[in-house]
């Protein structure tokens, strides 16, 4: 049975820093498997507990071996594209400002100048992502 390696005080520390402050959902599950690998929990219970194939945490494994930390974290450009560029949600900034009680407007907007037919969910997550990065916040903003 593959388990990780042995894990010297400060990584541990390190991981359960991780596993509590990491602001990807995804890293501080990854940093909590390890740390229950060292603890001697297999990779098949360990998958049942995240509901996750074995093969992805044996490949977190694998990588924290190799990589370290970087490892443990998602690589540029994975998950799905966002619908609007730059220029385009400086736009909708920008119509929120001549709009900011009608976001049906805004959509509408947007829609006749760039030909784009988004919702108004998007355009909430778009307020939502953009007040929390400018946020300046301990505590990362978490996704609904």
């Amino acid at each position: 049975m593959k388990y990780v390696a042995p894990l010297r005080d400060d990584e541990i520390q390190t991981l359960h820093d991780m596993h509590r402050y990491h602001p990807s959902r995804r890293a501080r599950m990854r940093a909590h498997s390890l740390l229950l690998s060292h603890q001697g929990y297999s990779i098949p219970h360990i998958a049942h507990v995240y509901q996750v194939d074995r093969r992805s945490v044996s490949t977190w494994i694998d990588r924290w071996q190799t990589m370290g930390l970087v490892g443990l974290s998602d690589k540029p450009g994975s998950g799905r594209p966002p619908l609007l560029n730059d220029e385009e949600q400086q736009k909708v900034h920008d119509y929120l400002q001549q709009y900011p009680k009608d976001l049906k407007k805004v959509v509408q907007a947007l829609e006749q100048e760039t030909a784009k037919r988004v919702s108004t969910k998007t355009i909430k997550r778009l307020i939502k992502k953009t007040l929390c990065l400018e946020a300046d916040q301990e505590i990362p903003c978490q996704s609904a």
